[in-house]
């Protein structure tokens, strides 16, 4: 990818959040963290130097505060990192707010654990960020990440993949409309769900039931904005990890939708 549709697809998240700004809601929660990173047991970052790549409006980074680690570098590209730095102002750990991407990171050996959920599935260049992440880690720190999963998603990427090609140059406020409108549609079938084994039944159930209305409406919009956006294998998981120089890789299926993997800096 240039560096023109860099440039854009960091300005459409920068953008995106500031048109979606708020972190409450289950969307916004503990429990919706504790989930995504299962089963990464949160309580190890407590006095520890941790970082989070790509903290958008700061609903990660508000979480990860509440165990209580030493230091947390919050690394964002967008605009959006002024709106993360207003949603965590009250934050009891200490926040050092970098503004790049994280092609541009320059770390070594600094963190104990690198979170990176749900933004390394935008980035092309997931290969350099990862590895970026591994020199960033001291030794036997780790890597907890989040994707997008291709594996079971067939009907809904030939769906959203194709939408995508047009939604993605509607304007943020037209957007907004057809993620309301398709949301309609998406509450029905949360309904269905909870009586017919539909695809996705266990996504549906065990996590978009459980957002408000207006934040199925900001998950829809997430999905048909973003310029780039991959869907991975289990198999590229792992690939992508073990290219990247971890070990110990530890890959886990997310209600059947997406991967959550632990990986370890191991020399």
């Amino acid at each position: 990818m240039n560096k023109l549709n860099k440039k854009n697809t960091i300005k459409e998240f920068g953008d995106q959040f500031k048109f979606h700004n708020k972190i409450d809601n289950y969307w916004g929660s503990l429990d919706m963290l504790k989930d995504i990173v299962d089963p990464f047991d949160l309580n190890l970052i407590k006095d520890k130097t941790i970082c989070e790549m790509g903290i958008g409006s700061g609903r990660i980074l508000k979480n990860l505060s509440k165990f209580k680690p030493k230091k947390i570098y919050a690394v964002e590209p967008s605009e959006s990192i002024n709106i993360a730095k207003e949603n965590n102002k009250n934050s009891e750990s200490e926040i050092i707010f970098k503004n790049i991407p994280g092609q541009d990171m320059q770390f070594s050996d600094e963190f104990d654990y690198v979170f990176s959920l749900g933004v390394i599935h935008h980035i092309p260049e997931a290969n350099l960020v990862c590895e970026k992440i591994f020199k960033s880690l001291k030794n036997n720190g780790k890597f907890v990440i989040w994707l997008y999963g291709k594996e079971g998603n067939g009907l809904y990427l030939f769906i959203f993949d194709n939408l995508r090609k047009i939604t993605k140059f509607f304007p943020d406020k037209v957007l907004d409309v057809i993620s309301f409108i398709l949301n309609i549609f998406l509450s029905v079938y949360i309904f269905l769900c909870n009586y017919i084994s539909l695809p996705l039944r266990k996504y549906m159930l065990n996590v978009l039931k459980k957002c408000s209305f207006e934040k199925r409406k900001y998950i829809i919009f997430d999905q048909l904005n973003p310029s780039y956006s991959k869907y991975y294998l289990k198999d590229e998981v792992k690939s992508l990890l073990t290219n990247s120089g971890f070990k110990n890789i530890q890959i886990v299926n997310r209600h059947g939708y997406s991967w959550t993997a632990i990986a370890e800096k191991n020399k």
